[in-house]
């Protein structure tokens, strides 16, 4: 890891600037950046912070509805085996 010389952020009232065109001497290499606070936690802009959360609404919406669907197959099985068994008990052919 590598803090090169780079201020600032996409923060309210905070600003970054890196100076690309230092790179122009080193190789083509991925890069990628961090904003990090005192502590050394990432800090989020808004944008960021809010489509983590939509993320997060859907991601536990589809846990609901996959626990809903599967309770619905178990009572759905329990009510065909109850079925079938009041059927064997009449004697009628399942």
């Amino acid at each position: 890891m590598l803090t090169n010389r780079c201020f600032g952020s996409n923060f309210l009232g905070i600003y970054q600037m890196v100076p690309f065109a230092d790179n122009i001497n080193h190789e083509n290499v991925d890069t990628g950046f961090d904003c990090v606070n005192a502590a050394g936690e990432t800090m989020y802009s808004i944008q960021e912070r809010t489509e983590e959360e939509d993320a997060e609404r859907l991601r536990k919406q589809a846990e609901e509805q996959f626990a809903a669907i599967t309770q619905l197959k178990t009572e759905m099985l329990e009510c065909e085996i109850t079925l079938r068994k009041k059927m064997a008990e009449e004697g009628l052919k399942t």
